[in-house]
């Protein structure tokens, strides 16, 4: 068992990045500032400073890196998958029960960067670097078409945004059963890595 003293920090960490989801969804990525977030998280600012020391720089990266830690945690059910279904399955199920909480974070967190930033280059590798991993499993399955990891790579970042955006109309108009809603799903990853 993790030490008290851990436990509340990892809580407040959450708390703080939680709040600034919330805030992003609610007032858009750029429309917030790092002194909004201790009311939302029921934190003082001192707290978020303690916690990430370059403000809300520090906050979206740590976001991005959970976001995939996430995303990782799914995909270690999938390894042992013998076809592209099985090993998106389980990482569509989890987009399915999340979405309505995390609402496409990596979108949030990249459009809350400065373009052309350092900052923005090093969140795009990041989510580039995921995605390659990704690719280099996916690319041994007997139903992916025969591509260099590169390409896939590229699909897995294309996947991952339509299944979003499919996700998010879900949500503004109710199309599917949660069922039906799920096959359209793979639906869409086989479209993706079989043509």
């Amino acid at each position: 068992m993790a030490p008290k003293f851990r436990r509340n920090k990892e809580h407040k960490i959450d708390e703080i990045l939680d709040a600034t989801v919330r805030l992003s969804q609610e007032r858009g990525p750029n429309n917030f500032s790092i002194n909004d977030i201790p009311q939302v998280a029921n934190v003082s600012i001192g707290t978020v400073y303690r916690y990430f020391p370059k403000g809300k720089e520090d906050i979206l990266r740590q976001l991005l890196h959970r976001n995939i830690q996430r995303q990782k945690e799914m995909i270690e059910k999938s390894v042992k998958a013998k076809n592209l279904d099985g090993y998106w399955r389980p990482i569509i199920l989890n987009m399915m029960d999340v979405s309505d909480k995390y609402d496409a974070i990596s979108d949030i967190i990249i459009e809350a960067a400065p373009p052309d930033s350092e900052f923005y280059r090093e969140l795009g590798a990041d989510l580039m670097g995921f995605y390659g991993e990704m690719a280099e499993e996916i690319s041994h399955l007997p139903d992916v078409t025969s591509l260099p990891v590169e390409n896939l790579t590229l699909r897995v970042g294309l996947c991952f945004r339509l299944l979003k955006k499919v996700l998010q109309a879900q949500h503004m108009v109710h199309l599917y059963d949660e069922d039906n809603l799920g096959d359209y799903l793979i639906q869409i990853v086989r479209a993706t890595f079989n043509h």
